[in-house]
């Protein structure tokens, strides 16, 4: 019965077992040397001190982000019905930078909590129109609408860019163009995502019936429109949040979903807390390398996923490509 157990879940407490080691492993991680597992094991009062106003918030942030985006991606790919869709794929990143910055011109200095809420009413704006228009074209090839969604995020990029030159807000945007978790008191905002997580775990088995497509999902009695509108509503508060707290993080979105459902399936409602995990243990290794890799400094951790993502993303395009040709052989 036990070794059943352990063959049926074997990849969930493998992520499980992978997650808690990089949990830890980040919170003794840090640029000073004198404040490592020992001292805090010893409850030394320096050591205590770190750990409660920066690493301890920055490893709960990571997981955060990591989850959320991760849900977010997978929401997107559901309701657009394409395996390549995430919120940097739909202008949604891009329109909650644009919500950002009209804030900061609008009320200069104001609390993370209203420029969540600027990020979050364009992102949602955004992506709302963006699915709207995608959804009634006639495209067949699958790549086309994340190209799509590309051009249409470089657009709000551009109007961005143009905005922040204008009202010399240049040097905040392009700190916040990389993302990175060394902000120390600065994830206030990120904690909101466990609303919507939470509101997608509830929602997992409507999330994964849209994805059928909107005749089968109101043949089963679902009101597509409304779940569409949520599933809308949990990507663009998570977009908002996360950008606020840390900046872009490319991939995540992307790869994440994918992957999960490689190892996992497409059933949401078993597999949407191991994907949250997955997401985590990512972004927590993207992360500690960043850290390590020229310590005692640190590399933005949106270089060490845009590098590790590249190339997994690369191998699963390649993966398909070389799949669709097997099939084609076959047939």
């Amino acid at each position: 019965m036990k070794l059943n157990f352990f063959v049926r879940y074997w990849k969930r407490l493998a992520a499980s077992v992978l997650f808690v080691i990089l949990f830890f492993a980040s919170l003794t991680i840090g640029s000073l040397n004198s404040v490592n597992l020992r001292e805090m094991l010893r409850g030394g009062e320096t050591a205590m001190s770190v750990l409660r106003h920066s690493r301890l918030p920055r490893t709960a942030a990571v997981v955060l982000s990591a989850a959320g985006l991760s849900v977010a991606g997978m929401i997107m790919q559901a309701i657009c019905r394409n395996k390549f869709m995430s919120p940097s794929t739909s202008g949604t990143t891009d329109a909650a930078a644009l919500g950002l910055l009209i804030s900061f011109i609008c009320f200069s200095r104001q609390p993370g909590i209203i420029q969540t809420l600027f990020a979050f009413a364009f992102a949602l704006v955004s992506t709302m129109l963006f699915t709207s228009v995608v959804t009634r074209l006639a495209i067949r090839e699958t790549v086309y609408i994340p190209l799509i969604g590309m051009m249409y995020g470089g657009l709000l990029s551009s109007v961005t860019s143009v905005l922040a030159y204008r009202f010399e807000a240049m040097q905040m945007m392009t700190s916040l163009g990389l993302g990175s978790f060394a902000r120390i008191g600065g994830f206030a905002a990120v904690y909101i995502v466990v609303v919507p997580l939470v509101f997608a775990v509830l929602y997992s088995v409507k999330f994964s019936i849209i994805g059928m497509g909107e005749d089968f999902s109101k043949n089963l009695g679902l009101d597509y429109g409304r779940v569409v509108f949520s599933g809308l509503v949990t990507v663009a508060l998570i977009t908002a949040a996360t950008f606020v707290s840390v900046g872009p993080l490319p991939f995540v979105g992307l790869i994440i979903p994918n992957m999960a459902a490689a190892f996992y399936g497409d059933n949401l409602k078993r597999s949407i807390t191991d994907m949250m995990i997955f997401g985590a243990d990512f972004v927590l290794i993207c992360d500690i390398a960043g850290r390590l890799v020229i310590y005692p400094f640190e590399m933005s951790v949106s270089l060490t996923i845009s590098v590790a993502g590249g190339v997994i993303f690369t191998a699963y395009l390649i993966g398909e490509l070389y799949g669709w040709k097997n099939s084609g052989r076959a047939r």
